[in-house]
C-alpha cells in the first residue's frame, strides 16, 4: 500500500509540475511580440534662435525657429548656473533644443511653454531671469 500511495504523489506531482510549464511557455510566447525594441536614432543639440519671449504667471512663452520639419525635436528648460544674490536675485537659465538629425531644411517657428515656478528666487516677490542667447532680462514676478 506504501508504493501505491508513493506512486499516486509522484504522478500527480509530474502532472502538476508539466501543466504549469506549458502555461509558462504558452504565457511566454504570447508576449514574445509585444517586447519588440524599436531602434531610435539619438538626439543630439541643435540650433535654434528666439523670436519672442514672454512671461504668463507661472509659464515662460517661446516663440522659436529652427530648421527641420520631418524629425524628432525635444525642447527642454533648466537652470544655467547658481541664483545670483542681488536686489532681486537673478536666475541665469538655458533652453536646450535636441533633435534626431533631422534632414528637412523647412524654417519653423513654434511657440514652446515651460513651468517657471521651480526658478522663482524668493518665496514671493520677484526674480530676474536671464535666459541664455536672449539679449533682455525677463522680469519673473509672482
Amino acid at each position: 500500500m506504501g508504493k501505491f500511495i508513493y506512486i499516486y504523489f509522484l504522478v500527480c506531482f509530474t502532472m502538476f509540475v508539466s501543466c504549469k510549464t506549458e502555461q509558462i511557455a504558452a504565457s511566454l510566447e504570447d508576449h514574445s511580440e509585444e517586447t519588440r525594441v524599436e531602434k531610435t536614432q539619438e538626439l543630439t543639440n541643435s540650433p535654434f534662435s528666439f523670436i519672442e519671449v514672454a512671461i504668463e504667471g507661472d509659464t515662460l512663452i517661446a516663440q522659436v525657429q529652427y530648421s527641420g520639419g520631418c524629425g524628432n525635436h525635444q525642447f527642454k528648460i533648466k537652470k544655467n548656473g547658481f541664483l545670483m544674490k542681488s536686489l532681486p536675485p537673478k536666475q541665469p537659465i538655458l533652453i536646450t533644443h535636441r533633435s534626431d538629425k533631422d534632414p528637412c531644411r523647412a524654417l519653423i517657428i513654434e511657440e514652446l511653454k515651460f513651468y517657471i515656478g521651480d526658478f522663482k528666487g524668493t518665496p514671493s516677490g520677484t526674480t530676474v531671469l536671464l535666459l541664455e542667447n536672449w539679449a533682455q532680462h525677463i522680469i519673473y514676478s509672482y
